[in-house]
């Protein structure tokens, strides 16, 4: 993560169902440790804050989950993640999931390698009780919050529509003494795959905070008419820091 202010930046490194082609170019290639069996899960669970949660499942039951990525998917190969959870199914009900966990494992079966397709239809006919063991990832989890914001994922019992293609919209900042105030995350060869760069948070102090339309999961596709396509997250820094007064981001809600 890299706080871009007007004087320092701190880099940090930091560890989505069918998507349309209008999201494809969100994501790419967020890697991830390889697993084996339930035992290596097991071993690694608590130095990675893996959880175990169960889920009870009858016949006439809905999940009431939405997922997203996996290998080959319109999204790129990015980890199957929780995208949406619904209220009225029964994995609402644990109270243990949240959008954006990753799903590592499904009843002992690691996901490792799987096609998104390949993981609906094991939810399809996962039945009685259902392991999952997820991982709390805050890089998926603020490329989830846009996902799910532009409803393009669909749930193993539903069908997406087809929704309309977001538009970028122009943000002007006046950059003071707080700096831009926000941080990013992503860029193309991070430790995580290929990504563009997303907002990663809004801080309380500087130019997005006093603007109000910025929000975390935001994508920047340019600053000042300077593409950030195919940008490491080290010269997204880099433009971000060197700008002065109006600051025009153009970005994907």
């Amino acid at each position: 993560m890299s706080h871009v202010s007007a004087n320092s930046t701190i880099v940090t490194p930091h560890p989505p169902l069918n998507s349309t082609p209008s999201t494809s170019q969100l994501l790419n290639n967020i890697r991830k440790p390889k697993t084996e069996g339930m035992t290596s899960l097991q071993s690694a669970a608590a130095e990675t804050g893996m959880r175990t949660v169960e889920i009870t499942r009858g016949p006439a039951d809905a999940l009431g989950i939405s997922i997203a990525g996996g290998k080959d998917s319109p999204l790129g190969g990015i980890p199957i993640f929780l995208a949406m959870i619904q209220a009225n199914g029964v994995a609402a009900k644990t109270h243990k999931l949240k959008v954006g966990d990753r799903i590592v494992s499904i009843n002992s079966q690691s996901l490792e390698g799987l096609s998104h397709g390949d993981v609906v239809t094991m939810l399809k006919n996962a039945y009685g009780s259902i392991i999952l063991q997820v991982i709390a990832d805050t890089n998926i989890s603020a490329i989830a919050s846009q996902v799910e914001s532009m409803s393009t994922s669909s749930s193993p019992e539903t069908q997406p529509g087809e929704p309309e293609a977001p538009k970028p919209k122009s943000i002007c900042l006046e950059k003071g003494s707080d700096g831009l105030g926000f941080s990013i995350v992503g860029g193309f060869g991070s430790p995580h795959g290929d990504l563009p760069i997303y907002i990663k948070t809004v801080f309380s102090k500087g130019a997005a905070a006093v603007d109000g339309r910025l929000k975390r999961g935001d994508q920047i596709l340019s600053v000042n008419g300077e593409s950030l396509e195919g940008t490491t997250h080290e010269l997204a820094v880099a433009i971000l820091k060197r700008q002065k007064g109006a600051v025009t981001l153009d970005v994907l809600s």
